[in-house]
Order: structure tokens, then C-alpha cells, then sequence
């Protein structure tokens, strides 16, 4: 702070911006948001002193993003296109700190920033190769596909074309590897997204674009559970010629098919304690999505009931873990008490996870189990006291609570880990 008031002062600017305690706030949440103010100067005052039009529909996020894009070179454009979505992000932050987006409607949000950040990145491209990509559909994976995006989440991707086209593949597969060069590239003022393309068919090893054809044929094959579980959570976001939707349609009977409810029960359970085994106890810290108690048992558990009454009631057929327990509450499979504490645990969660990846815009799920080590995620979260420790220890009290309880549920319903 005393480095931006000095930079105010010697530049001449003033109280910039005028709400201060605003700032402050911005500065002890994310050291990349307060990267990004310094790059951007005075022009950043604005999203602070006005009320800005909070319209984070992807309509809106396309136009805008667009419009300050620009038409000069590539690499130009996608510097605008960089500050533009950032402003963005800065912009839901401020509203989120007010208090004017709870934790679902931040994810919602970010999620369509993500897509309408994708979509122009297609646009721009396309000025130097006209209609290059119109052959090419794309489906989201994981929370981009169930609309629960966080701050620093991976854009989760898997890139179709149709058999029919008379595009070359291997053409396609250039045009796909420059577009993700371009988003994941990082520069001055900023970056786009990470992107993650293990979810295709055959993983790391699979090509980066498929026939539609051969995406079908390889889920409609018999495939373990847990790659059935992945594929609970898919959306077509860029669908020309309403490939990527009819895709998903024709493999949803393979995946909602009728399952064994013991052995379901028992591949989820082995793989949810294999994740736990391998990923969710490091040294000296909490692992909030892979550890006891974590996200994941919300989401192994709600994938467990899709999977097991997908076939009888297409309702649940849905990429968001919050819809699917409304669901299965409102299809009575599952109490309105259990709904409500899973949604409760479920945004209290990914709330501390928003909270760790605002830091640095990066994956991040674990803190430190020592009371010295999370004073300002506590304080992140909203727990305040003059005593920092105090603080803390109610902080992490609360996360056991939490986790104890979510991972009872998750136990009540498909057994011990």
C-alpha cells in the first residue's frame, strides 16, 4: 500500500482510487490482482469509485472482451484480451467483496468469463484464417462443465470434428495447439487460463482432436467406473453444427446405464481412497479436495446416485454438483437435511478454495494445519478477532467440523474409505 501511494503520488494522480479501504482489501487477497493494478495504473481507479454494470452474462463478457481486443496484430490482440478478462475478474472480485456474489454465484461467473474468454480467442484466431475453426466443437470437462469454476481453475477440454468435413486433421490439430499456446501463454499483464486436455479419450496420449465418431465409439465400449464418473461432468460450450451436444447425447445411455449397485459402489469407494491414499495427506497440511472430508467425497458421492438412478430419471443427467443434489433431494433419494448440509459444506469448501487460489491465480487445495500458517486465510473467511490465534484456532475448528461431517455422509451412503 505504501508503494502505491507512493506511485500516486509521484505520478500525480491523487487519492486513486478513492475508495481506499476497497483496495486494501484487493492487496491482502491476491498478490496477482495487486500485480495487475500496478500494471494497469490509474485506469483501475474506475472499478473501484463507480458502480459498474456487474452484467457477468457470457453474452455480455463476449462483447466486451471483444470490442477491447482490437484488430492489430495477434499478439496485440491477445494482450487486450488478457487485460480485458482480468478487468473482469477484478471487477467480480470487487462485487464479491461487497458482498453482492455469494460462493455459487462467483463460480457461475467465472465460468462464463472462461467461455466467453474462449470464445474470442476462437475470434481472434479466425481473423488471420478465416473459418478455421468452424469444423471444430469443444465440450467442457469438470467444474468448467458443471458451472462451479473457481479462481485459478484449469479449463478442462476436449476438442471434436465431424468425419464429414473436408478439413484436414492434422491442419485442425495446428489450429488447436496455437489456440492453446495463445491462452496459456503468460505476459506482463497477465494471463489467461491453464489448460488441461487429459480428460480426451486415451488421456496425454490421445490426439488433441477426435472424430465425433470415434469419441462415441470409444465411451459407448465398456469403460471403468471411473471414467464413467468423469463423464457425469461434460457440456458442450463451442458447438458448431450441434456436434458436441449430440456427442454427449449419443454415449449418455453408456453412462447412465443400469449398474450393479454393489460393484458401483465398490469401484467408486476403491478409487476414492486410492486419491486419498496418493494425493490427499501431505506433510503438515489439509488437503480440501482430495483429503478426509474434502470436495471430492461430496462429489464422489453425489456421482455415485447419478450413476446408480441416471437411467430412470434423465433429471439427474446434469455436470453441476450443486443441481444434482438439488435433484436427488427433490426426487426424495436423498433427505432435504442431507441436501442442505452437503450444499453447506460443499460452498464452505470451495469458498476456502477460492480464497488459496486468489493468492496467485493458481490450483491450489491445501493450507497449513498450524495455527501461524493460516491467520490470512482466516481472516480471508471472514473469521475476525483481535487475536489472530483465536482466530485461527475458530477457523480451523470449524474445518474439521465440516469435513468430519461431510465425510460421515459420505460413509452413510457408500461405506468406509
Amino acid at each position: 500500500m505504501e508503494r502505491w501511494l507512493s506511485v500516486c503520488e509521484y505520478e500525480g494522480w491523487g487519492r486513486c482510487p478513492e475508495n481506499l479501504d476497497l483496495l486494501v482489501q484487493v492487496f491482502g487477497a491476491s498478490w496477482y490482482f495487486t500485480r495487475f493494478i500496478f500494471f494497469r495504473g490509474r485506469e483501475i481507479a474506475k472499478y473501484f469509485d463507480h458502480d459498474n454494470n456487474n452484467d457477468f452474462s457470457t453474452e455480455k463478457l463476449r462483447n466486451r472482451m471483444l470490442s477491447h481486443a482490437g484488430i492489430s496484430d495477434p499478439a496485440q490482440c491477445f494482450d487486450n484480451l488478457r487485460i480485458s478478462k482480468n478487468e473482469s475478474m477484478l471487477q467480480l472480485l470487487l462485487a464479491q467483496l461487497k458482498g453482492q456474489y455469494d460462493q455459487e454465484q462467483t463460480e457461475a461467473a467465472l465460468t462464463n468469463l472462461a467461455e466467453a474468454t474462449l470464445w474470442c480467442a476462437l475470434q481472434l484466431l479466425m481473423r488471420d484464417n478465416q473459418n478455421s475453426f468452424e469444423d471444430i466443437s469443444i465440450i467442457a470437462m469438470g467444474r468448467m462443465a458443471g458451472r462451479e469454476m473457481n479462481y485459478g481453475s484449469d479449463l478442462d477440454l476436449i476438442f471434436l470434428y465431424s468425419p464429414d468435413t473436408q478439413s484436414d486433421s492434422t491442419a485442425m490439430t495446428r489450429q488447436i495447439q496455437a489456440l492453446l499456446r495463445y491462452i496459456a501463454l503468460p505476459a506482463p499483464c497477465g494471463t489467461l487460463y491453464d489448460i488441461d486436455m487429459r480428460l480426451r479419450p486415451h488421456g496425454s496420449s490421445g490426439t488433441l482432436i477426435s472424430p465425433a465418431q470415434y469419441f462415441i465409439e470409444y465411451h459407448n465400449a465398456e469403460r471403468p467406473v471411473w471414467e464413467r464418473q468423469m463423464m457425469t461432468r461434460c457440456r458442450s460450450v463451442i458447438d458448431n453444427n450441434n456436434l458436441a451436444q449430440q456427442s454427449i447425447d449419443a454415449i449418455a445411455p453408456a453412462i447412465y446405464r443400469k449398474y450393479d449397485e454393489d460393484n458401483l459402489r465398490t469401484e467408486i469407494v476403491h478409487m476414492r481412497k486410492r486419491v486419498q491414499t496418493e494425493l490427499g495427506n501431505p506433510r503438515g497440511k489439509y488437503e480440501i479436495k482430495r483429503g478426509v472430508g474434502g470436495i471430492m467425497d461430496i462429489d464422489f458421492l453425489t456421482h455415485f446416485l447419478q450413476l446408480l438412478h441416471g437411467h430412470t430419471d434423465k433429471n439427474l443427467q446434469t455436470p453441476s454438483t450443486r443441481m444434482a443434489l438439488r435433484k436427488l433431494e427433490n426426487t426424495g433419494i436423498i433427505k432435504e437435511t442431507l441436501c442442505n448440509d452437503l450444499l453447506e459444506a460443499y460452498n464452505f469448501l470451495k469458498k476456502i478454495e477460492g480464497c488459496l487460489r486468489l493468492t496467485d491465480l493458481k490450483s491450489i487445495s491445501t493450507f497449513s494445519q498450524d495455527v501461524n500458517g493460516v491467520h490470512v486465510l482466516a481472516r480471508a473467511m471472514g473469521y475476525i478477532d483481535e487475536d489472530f490465534d483465536r482466530a485461527a484456532h475458530k477457523f480451523l475448528e470449524n474445518y474439521q467440523k465440516v469435513t468430519q461431517g461431510v465425510r460421515r455422509n459420505f460413509i452413510s451412503i457408500l461405506g468406509e474409505v
